[in-house]
């Protein structure tokens, strides 16, 4: 259809629409890569966040249970008077 240097100019100017649509397009995908990979990266950080503060609790809650004062022992020292 297209001899001689018009034809190998037209090769020229799609090759290189071409690769710069197939540019932009690589680049996009890694944007949206780079993106995905941040959300997933922020929900890991929250998922760990909740989980050590639900450890905390967990903790703190059993070393009340553990610590805590008889209630016959508190009632009695109550009715005694004694300073608390």
């Amino acid at each position: 259809m297209f001899t001689g240097l018009a034809g190998a100019a037209l090769l020229k100017v799609l090759e290189a629409l071409f690769n710069a649509l197939g540019a932009g397009f690589n680049d996009w995908l890694d944007r949206k890569r780079a993106e995905n990979n941040l959300h997933d990266l922020g929900v890991s950080e929250t998922t760990s966040t909740i989980n050590k503060e639900s450890a905390d609790a967990e903790r703190r809650a059993n070393e009340l249970a553990v610590n805590r004062p008889d209630v016959g022992t508190v009632v009695a020292g109550m009715e005694r008077g004694d300073a608390f």
